[in-house]
């Protein structure tokens, strides 16, 4: 993969983006940063109220990495809504199969060119889109390597 775009689109074509999805919601769920209570004098707190499910949602909704993970996935599903059959095809073959271009084109019954430029125009789309949100996108280290 040549550049953090092709990393966020094969994320997304594999399924590990909704997996990163996922552990940051169950990182912030169950590694949430509680504040101390600097309460030493004596007597009690007095406008102490405890809502833990108010509490979790509002830690989801300010985290920064989830809602650039959220985006990402939004705005993929949404140019790919927009997307010709062909060239969903050849995302899908290259994204989360991996196939060589020469095979994909065969497939497709068009030059090894137009595959390229058909992924390059999704690309440079997208790219528009996502734009800082790409930045943040490789928190996590790969799944299945071992540590």
């Amino acid at each position: 993969m040549a550049d953090k775009l092709d990393k966020v689109l094969s994320d997304y074509f594999t399924g590990r983006l909704d997996m990163n999805i996922n552990m940051r919601k169950l990182e912030l769920k169950y590694n949430a940063d509680s504040v101390p209570d600097e309460n030493i004098g004596g007597g009690r707190k007095q406008n102490d109220y405890n809502n833990p499910i108010e509490s979790a949602m509002i830690r989801e909704e300010n985290d920064q990495y989830l809602k650039d993970l959220r985006y990402q996935k939004e705005m993929i599903e949404m140019m790919l809504s927009t997307t010709l059959d062909c060239r969903k095809r050849v995302l899908v073959a290259k994204y989360k199969y991996n196939e060589k271009w020469i095979k994909i084109s065969q497939k497709e019954h068009v030059d090894e060119r137009t595959v390229r430029a058909w992924r390059d125009d999704f690309k440079e789309v997208i790219g528009i889109w996502l734009g800082s949100s790409v930045r943040t996108m490789t928190r996590f280290r790969p799944t299945l390597v071992p540590a």
